[in-house]
């Protein structure tokens, strides 16, 4: 789930025209919990469907029984607790509710599955109980909620014959749950279902505005600890990666000044290297200089530059990085590297959300200056930090190994980072992309890329063929999603 992220546009910025963009397991929101004590002639997840889309609409988000292959005996959903979210578009005329939301819906009995229910009562900001009586064991059950900051409904489907006893029960409850009138909601045979669905939006409305309790899916799940249930992230195998990980990103503060100091090899030296490079192809700078001198001169200048770059020691961050990829077990390399990613992207969306406000509101002022263009570009590009940067970073290492080797100024037995083609091969076969030309400054390092691929041929016995995918036309059509769901790749996709 921490690789969901979500943009929406909040109402406050609906004028502006500005997104959020969030991690659905970091970002606090109200959460309302859905669900059913007793038998109920209603289906609870039918009628979430009606409250989270706009009327005139139809989505199945929850299965429920009236749907296609919705009636099926149910074998091992009972406890099952799931979720969904609701997030407004920035039209206050057409959105239900002005800020996002998790709705959450428990399936079966609250009697049978009171661990579930007690793990809601403590992460909901409002907890709706259906149902179509209150029994004095009910009853009894429900006053241990006494003394809980979440607020509660009762949704009733009225029965004529229990419905004296039912109101007995509920002025009980009323002072020990702090229920008033509008806690309470009637449902009967003749209630029109539209205008029901409009009464229970209404109360969602309201308890949204009331400043209600906010939880992460992340706080969640610390709930769940003190409760007993069991977290999937506490096994070893994903917490002993995950230490590695938080050796790297812990550090990481300013993505900018960390790029500057612990990527060293992506600086202004790379920079100069790839002009170099492409001018001993292009030969556009040459003048009167005569041929052969000048390609001269420009080896010389790219040796130079590689030397500069050999210079420069592993850091502690890459040295990490190297051991978790290398040393790690199959599974706990996988967890690695998302644990990586989840550790860089929240950093790095922050920074590169305001510089994207920036750059849209000097868009829309074409008199600026060309040259603050190009200084937010720069920006941009210094603000982005994945693991990406890291395996490039190892490809700058292994180019310049290589430079000096084949100048003969280095010995063969002298090299450090020959094993770095096999690692990278390996995660290639794991579904991890390997970056072949960055979006930087256009670069393609053809001796890391021609090793890996080697590498991959290989481990592959000679099997390896490369099929290439590409579009012609609009932008985000789906090709990593595609690769994504066809082969279990980790290919980045715009959609989140």
């Amino acid at each position: 789930m921490r690789d969901m992220v979500r943009k929406w546009r909040p109402h406050s910025l609906s004028e502006s025209r500005g997104f959020r963009e969030e991690s659905l397991v970091l970002m606090s929101m109200p959460t309302i919990s859905f669900v059913r004590m007793g038998s109920c002639s209603f289906s609870k997840s039918h009628l979430l469907n009606e409250v989270l889309i706009p009327s005139q609409q139809h989505q199945d988000f929850f299965i429920h029984r009236d749907m296609e292959s919705g009636n099926i005996p149910r074998e091992i959903a009972g406890g099952l607790l799931e979720i969904s979210w609701y997030f407004p578009a920035g039209r206050e005329n057409l959105d239900l509710f002005p800020e996002p939301v998790v709705v959450a819906n428990l399936r079966g009995d609250i009697e049978l599955h009171w661990l579930q229910f007690s793990f809601l009562t403590e992460v909901s900001s409002a907890v709706f109980i259906l149902t179509e009586s209150i029994s004095e064991r009910e009853c009894t059950l429900l006053s241990s909620l006494q003394g809980s900051a979440t607020k509660y409904y009762f949704i009733f489907n009225y029965q004529a014959g229990k419905a004296k006893q039912t109101l007995e029960f509920l002025k009980k409850l009323a002072s020990m749950l702090k229920l008033n009138k509008s806690h309470v909601l009637w449902k009967g045979g003749t209630t029109n279902k539209a205008q029901f669905v409009k009464v229970l939006q209404s109360a969602i409305a309201a308890i949204m505005k009331s400043s209600p309790k906010r939880v992460s899916i992340e706080a969640m799940a610390e709930t769940a600890r003190q409760l007993g249930i069991q977290v999937d992230e506490d096994n070893k195998e994903c917490q002993t990666p995950n230490t590695y990980a938080k050796e790297i990103t812990a550090q990481i503060k300013d993505v900018a000044k960390y790029k500057r100091e612990k990527l060293r090899l992506q600086g202004e030296t790379w920079r100069n290297l790839a002009e170099v490079d492409k001018e001993l192809c292009r030969m556009r700078k040459q003048g009167d200089t005569p041929l052969e001198n000048y390609k001269s001169q420009l080896k010389k200048k790219l040796m130079d530059l590689c030397a500069q770059q050999n210079k420069h020691d592993l850091t502690d961050g890459l040295i990490t990085f190297i051991t978790g990829i290398e040393h790690l077990h199959h599974r706990e390399k996988h967890y690695f590297l998302k644990w990586m990613k989840f550790g860089l992207d929240p950093t790095a969306r922050e920074n590169l959300s305001k510089l994207w406000d920036q750059y849209k509101e000097k868009c829309k002022n074409s008199k600026d200056d060309p040259k603050m263009f190009a200084e937010l570009d720069k920006l941009i590009s210094a603000s982005s930090l994945g693991v990406e940067h890291f395996m490039r970073e190892l490809g700058q290492f292994y180019e310049a190994e290589c430079s000096m080797v084949k100048e003969g100024k280095m010995a063969e037995s002298q090299r450090q980072f020959t094993h770095l083609p096999s690692i990278a091969a390996d995660l290639m076969l794991k579904g991890f992309p390997m970056e072949i030309i960055d979006g930087d400054i256009s670069n393609i390092p053809l001796q890391w890329v021609t090793d890996v691929l080697s590498q991959l041929d290989a481990k592959l016995g000679g099997r390896y063929r490369m099929l290439v995918l590409m579009v012609l036309g609009v932008q985000s059509t789906g090709k990593s999603t595609l690769l994504n769901t066809m082969f279990g790749l980790q290919f980045a996709v715009s959609s989140g």
